[in-house]
């Protein structure tokens, strides 16, 4: 946890402080914020017992203070601000001696600096090399929109520009998180599972989706005059509180359950792709539709065990590999559950996600990311052509996409559409199959390839690429058996393997 210290005296949290290291002089100390974000990554389940979706597995904290007290109101203290600089210096010592051990960091922090819309930050440009450095994950708080009033949902035109988010919400390999309402206001405010009034909102430099995720963080009137926080621990016991910075850590532990859960640890790219893989719009559960992902990125997540784990009606398969330009992977006859094959007819729901950690050059502008990898989903169709000069017809088979990318207008092509509105270039891609009404085919295919910007030919774009592919086919009505029929196709057919999942020691009386 990146923030501002942790309660040395507050008796609850001690045992789940696993180590602590300041970068700040003890007349500048104000744990206040950190205790809070630490609470929620501890005890966020049981301080919140009526909010849906935190993680209730055990987790603990290690301590890094390296924000000061800004507060003038607290106790005699002195105020001081620490500058991007020393941030960065600070959390780079202490990512050489601890990144092996800890994989998720809570950044429960912004700046004043709203993001532009053709560049990214150079904060969070240097955020995205240390993730990538370091292997870890940076979870990272959207920012707060403080001025009131504060914003509608949906948003006013003239609220577009101004609550966009802060750096360093803009890192490409970072998690930004933003602030959903628990409450119901009925005028002047948000309802149940909509963004907050001070939920800053995207999208990203480059239309990237941000934030990537959303969770509870506390909710507020817009005229502020009635205010609802999230509750977590305080120096003197417990309160509420609001903000994006409380919606992050909900965000954190989910993903540290990932890291832990699963063995050996996973990749940063993999662990992302496992957490925005179920995540869903907290409003109706279902996918988040096009045009509110700005404000709810891929969702809310689930938290473990249901995001590793599968049901009877629906079989998960995982692919991580390496891409180079100018080749890519393809598994033609795909394999594909018989009960969901009926009169010639696939049915049934899929979806995909898709992430990697992209070459990036921060003298490229708009252009921050050079490599981009594309999925493709669908079935091969045969197709009869007209009559020939003898008369005669011919068939061939003709690629059919069936899976098409979330948050999309695909009957445009030009690139300047592409990377608007089909996400091109950006780190993390899902997509959704609807097959309910039936689709002929003779096949299944799944290709994946890797892209590179024009004119970018560097020796950096031509190494591997790492990428994670998540597959999940389901039966919506959740009758099919669709996970035994996929794990005897694959195991008799194919090499694969379960996910390894960590096992839990179990603990029982002597007798």
């Amino acid at each position: 946890m990146v923030d501002s210290g942790i309660d040395p005296s507050n008796t609850l949290i001690a045992s789940w402080v696993v180590g602590r290291e300041s970068s700040v002089a003890p007349p500048y100390q104000n744990p206040t914020h950190g205790t809070f974000v630490a609470g929620l990554i501890v005890f966020g389940d049981r301080l919140n017992p009526h909010l849906p979706d935190i993680d209730t597995g055990p987790c603990g904290v290690f301590d890094l203070q390296v924000i000061p007290n800004a507060d003038p109101h607290w106790g005699s203290g002195d105020v001081e601000r620490v500058t991007e600089q020393e941030f960065l210096q600070s959390l780079e010592s202490a990512l050489k001696r601890h990144a092996n051990r800890f994989k998720v960091w809570n950044l429960s922090l912004s700046s004043g600096e709203v993001c532009a819309e053709d560049e990214f930050s150079a904060f969070a440009e240097k955020l995205d090399d240390l993730q990538e450095q370091y292997q870890v994950s940076f979870v990272i708080a959207a920012g707060n929109y403080e001025l009131p009033p504060l914003l509608d949902f949906p948003r006013l035109p003239q609220q577009l520009s101004i609550g966009r988010i802060t750096a360093p919400a803009d890192s490409v390999l970072g998690i930004a998180v933003g602030a959903i309402s628990h409450l119901d206001y009925a005028e002047r405010g948000p309802r149940r599972e909509e963004p907050s009034p001070f939920s800053r909102h995207g999208a990203g430099p480059n239309h990237i989706i941000k934030p990537d995720l959303v969770h509870y963080g506390g909710t507020c009137t817009t005229d502020v005059s009635h205010i609802g926080g999230i509750r977590s621990l305080t120096p003197s016991g417990t309160g509420e509180d609001i903000g994006t910075s409380f919606a992050a850590p909900l965000v954190s532990r989910s993903l540290a359950q990932i890291y832990h859960q699963i063995a050996p640890v996973p990749s940063p790219v993999l662990a992302r792709a496992l957490l925005t893989h179920h995540a869903r719009d907290p409003r109706s559960r279902g996918r988040v539709p096009m045009g509110d992902e700005d404000y709810f990125g891929f969702g809310r997540p689930v938290p473990p065990p249901y995001c590793i784990e599968c049901e009877p009606h629906q079989s998960t398969l995982i692919f991580e590999d390496t891409l180079r330009p100018g080749f890519f992977l393809e598994w033609n006859h795909f394999p594909f559950p018989p009960s969901l094959y009926r009169e010639g007819r696939f049915y049934g729901e899929v979806f995909m996600t898709i992430a990697f950690a992209p070459t990036r050059g921060a003298r490229w502008g708009t252009e921050y990311c050079e490599t981009h990898i594309d999925a493709h989903f669908g079935v091969y169709r045969t197709v009869t052509s007209r009559r020939d000069a003898a008369g005669e017809r011919r068939t061939s088979e003709r690629f059919v996409g069936l899976v098409p990318p979330e948050h999309a207008n695909p009957d445009r092509l030009f690139e300047e559409v592409q990377i608007k509105e089909l996400r091109k270039w950006a780190p993390v891609r899902t997509y959704h199959g609807d097959l309910s009404a039936g689709e002929r085919g003779n096949h299944w295919r799944m290709m994946v390839r890797l892209l590179t910007r024009h004119g970018v030919e560097g020796l950096e774009t031509r190494q591997a690429q790492p990428f994670a592919l998540i597959v999940t086919i389901a039966d919506p009505e959740r009758r099919a058996p669709v996970y035994d029929e996929m794990a005897q196709l694959i195991r008799t057919q194919y090499q694969a393997q379960n996910l390894t999942v960590r096992a839990e020691a179990r603990i029982r009386g002597a007798t």
